[in-house]
């Protein structure tokens, strides 16, 4: 998979352009934003890391989660996200240009995982919830495995509920937290969880719908995989308000124990890690020379390394694409 195939070059400078606009008027009101303990652990013991475009990155002294502090309220970032531009380009630009590629090499594989864990762990298989389903398309697919009884979409955005509609999907118009809803038995939700404001009212909704023994499936970025520590702030991942939170495996598992959850299975199936540093070292924005080792698996050696040395990431966790499987205890 290559970067450019989900995310077109000429569409993303676009965006990133409506981004910037989006992001302007919201750090004009930064003096109303507000601060809060760790998203994971709840500690109050942090540390300012860096900064970017106006935001203030936080280490967490306990369990070093990464998050933005202080931060937009509840009420601004659901005005950002119904009123940006740069949301709404998304839905009628990039995903429709990327929608087949996206298909293929995203969403069809995952939601054949999302079935075999299923199957692993003797899920059973009346009811799928969604949340955050964005333009539908891993609806679409897991439907067409007609594994479960009903696929449900819970998506907040008007605009991209009204995509799921007219690829007829059953869409709730809604947030996870105003769903009522029982007889769920499976929960997914994709590169969600760093973008809310409080990830731990999320997860608490999400066991309210679950019964005992139902799965929740969730990704988001893991900021002790590699790409996100070899670029820190330069990564394109890192930046708000879009992205709030950044956890790694430990502080992700302590947050869903804290909230009902048993952890079961824990993998980064990352496939773009080192194309990603890759790029950055050969636009100059990343600089290696002193990583003799790094210049040579990423660009002197890439055509019979980069392959290899991404597996090596996946297999062992350390990717920057975390997959969490929890059952409701």
């Amino acid at each position: 998979m290559k970067e450019k195939d989900i995310r077109p070059e000429h569409l993303m400078i676009e965006n990133k352009k409506l981004h910037n606009e989006d992001v302007g008027k919201l750090i004009a009101q930064k003096h109303k934003f507000v601060e809060i303990n760790c998203p994971a652990c709840e500690s109050g013991s942090y540390q300012f890391l860096f900064e970017k475009n106006d935001f203030a990155f936080i280490g967490c002294r306990e369990c070093e989660t990464i998050f933005i502090n202080p931060r937009p309220t509840f009420e601004m970032l659901a005005e950002f996200y119904a009123t940006a531009k740069s949301i709404k380009h998304w839905n009628s630009r990039i995903f429709p240009a990327s929608e087949d590629s996206r298909r293929i090499q995203i969403f069809a594989p995952r939601a054949k995982r999302v079935v075999e864990l299923c199957k692993k762990h003797n899920s059973a298989s009346r009811v799928l919830l969604d949340v955050g389903a964005g333009f539908g398309t891993f609806c679409e697919e897991i439907k067409k495995l007609a594994v479960f009884e009903r696929v449900i979409a819970v998506e907040p955005s008007h605009d991209l509920a009204k995509t799921c509609r007219s690829k007829g999907i059953d869409t709730l118009e809604k947030t996870i937290e105003e769903v009522d809803l029982n007889k769920v038995d499976v929960i997914t939700n994709f590169e969600l969880i760093e973008h809310l404001y409080c990830p731990k009212d999320f997860l608490l909704a999400c066991g309210r719908a679950l019964p005992e023994g139902g799965l929740l499936i969730l990704t988001t970025p893991n900021i002790k995989g590699f790409d996100l520590l070899m670029l820190g702030k330069l990564s394109d991942n890192i930046g708000g308000p879009n992205h709030l939170n950044y956890f790694h495996p430990k502080s992700l598992s302590y947050l869903l124990d804290s909230c009902g959850f048993e952890i079961i299975e824990i993998i980064t199936p990352g496939k773009l890690d080192a194309e990603l540093v890759r790029k950055k070292i050969i636009t100059g924005e990343l600089d290696v020379t002193c990583q003799s080792f790094l210049k040579q698996v990423l660009i002197d050696q890439w055509e019979t390394t980069g392959v290899s040395f991404q597996r090596f990431l996946a297999d062992h966790k350390l990717s920057s694409h975390l997959w969490m499987v929890a059952k409701k205890k």
